[in-house]
């Protein structure tokens, strides 16, 4: 594995897990909450810092396994985030 493969891999799961925190302020903002990417980040500090872990702990394994792909790395970076949503919804149900 090449630097230039490890590089593109945290940069594309870097990208993901932005994507994804800029869809949820995007519907935050369709919904009438004036909110932006810096208050979004830090009104859930616990959740950020959490999303980012689970990304960093994902492209530990494709690093391991060999398989980092532009795709698998942003795909692990936008659902480490949001995965930490689905479980947070669950929480939430009666």
């Amino acid at each position: 594995m090449t630097l230039t493969m490890v590089a593109m891999g945290i940069m594309m799961a870097v990208l993901g897990h932005l994507v994804h925190l800029l869809k949820k302020v995007v519907e935050l903002r369709a919904s009438g909450e004036r909110v932006g990417v810096v208050s979004f980040i830090r009104s859930r500090p616990y959740r950020t810092a959490l999303g980012v872990a689970g990304s960093a702990a994902a492209m530990g394994y494709l690093f391991d396994s060999g398989d980092v792909t532009a795709m698998t790395a942003f795909g692990f970076g936008y659902m480490a985030d949001s995965g930490l949503g689905m479980l947070d919804n669950r929480g939430a149900r009666p």
